[in-house]
């Protein structure tokens, strides 16, 4: 049960239900404060800037999803104790205009920046790792190579490969094993790193 209910699919049910009465509210406050009549495009309104909340708490914008949170927090407040004064469509128009904005940057800027390889948007990405991405895309393949030669520093894919190339070490007499220290269990790290 408990698995069940830490369940990402589950918290986003559970929050999804907690947004219907939230959308009543919204629905009303926005009837109230129109010049249509039972005006159908208040359920758009409110159900687009409910699940606001929900997508930006998914992608991880808890500072957009926080301001979310007061704006809805004013809308219930509002609903309870001034439903139709100007303070609802004030709320009304800055909701809608945030909820538009926030969406596109979310679903737009991002997406152009990344074709563009916008450092500004990934500023941990170095130059190295922006190189290594375009070689991949491009259909290069790379193998991990954990078994460093420790007189020469050259890697290698397995230790049997690595032992090889010490023998040629070995028979120009430049291998000076008391001076490698660990290096075999340092490369057994390395190796575990990537099974791990």
């Amino acid at each position: 049960m408990r698995k069940f209910i830490l369940n990402e699919a589950f918290g986003i049910i559970a929050l999804s239900v907690l947004l219907i009465p939230q959308i009543a509210h919204t629905i009303y406050v926005f009837k109230i404060n129109s010049q249509y009549h039972d005006p159908w495009f208040s359920w758009c309104y409110a159900i687009g800037v409910d699940l606001a909340i929900l997508i930006f708490t998914v992608k991880g914008w808890t500072k957009t999803a926080y301001a979310y949170f007061i704006g809805t927090l004013a809308h219930n407040l509002v609903y309870q104790f001034y439903p139709e004064s100007i303070w609802s469509s004030i709320l009304i128009c800055i909701m809608l205009s945030a909820t538009i904005f926030s969406f596109s940057h979310l679903f737009y800027h991002k997406d152009k920046a990344v074709e563009r390889n916008d450092t500004a948007v990934q500023p941990q990405a170095s130059a190295e790792a922006l190189r290594l991405t375009a070689l991949i895309e491009a259909g290069i393949s790379f193998e991990a190579q954990p078994f460093l030669c420790p007189e020469c520093k050259q890697s290698f894919v397995n230790s049997k490969k690595l032992n090889g190339h010490i023998s040629g070490h070995k028979q120009k007499d430049e291998w000076l094993a008391e001076t490698y220290g660990s290096w075999e269990n340092e490369n057994l790290e390395r190796n575990n790193m990537l099974k791990g």
